[in-house]
């Protein structure tokens, strides 16, 4: 045998020499997929024990100002039938005659705000039913 050192020797010995260099090389590229595959998450607007994704969140605030979008139009839809009535009574009580369009107005306002309350009461009664389903129903 020769005193020569072998391929294999030399190899070994660059990679012992330079293993900080080599471990590096190794690790960035694994760093790298890991860092692309995974996506930022936040905690959900919805669910606060579970994280969504940007698209999902985008979406949930999207739902959430639609939401209030209705919510503000019912509520200028009430002001609107309010300020009706109490400007027709106001009317009544100056001593105007009231108009046949204006008091049937007014009683359509009367009825909408009737069916609005019940309404209101129908969706909370169903929404505790709801809640209470039995546990033979929720096994199967």
């Amino acid at each position: 045998m020769s005193n020569h050192p072998t391929l294999r020797s030399k190899a070994w010995a660059f990679i012992r020499h330079n293993s900080g260099i080599i471990i590096s090389l190794l690790m960035v590229p694994v760093f790298l997929i890991y860092a692309y595959g995974c996506q930022s998450t936040v905690v959900s607007l919805v669910n606060s024990d579970l994280k969504v994704t940007r698209a999902e969140f985008t979406l949930e605030v999207e739902h959430f100002l639609a939401a209030a979008e209705l919510k503000y139009s019912d509520l200028d839809r009430q002001d609107l039938a309010r300020n009706t009535i109490f400007n027709s009574l106001a009317e009544v009580a100056q001593g105007k005659v009231p108009d046949l369009p204006g008091v049937m107005l007014l009683i359509g306002n009367i009825l909408g705000l009737g069916a609005i309350v019940d309404n209101v009461r129908k969706r909370t009664h169903i929404n505790t039913l709801k809640s209470f389903v039995p546990d033979n129903k929720a096994k199967s």
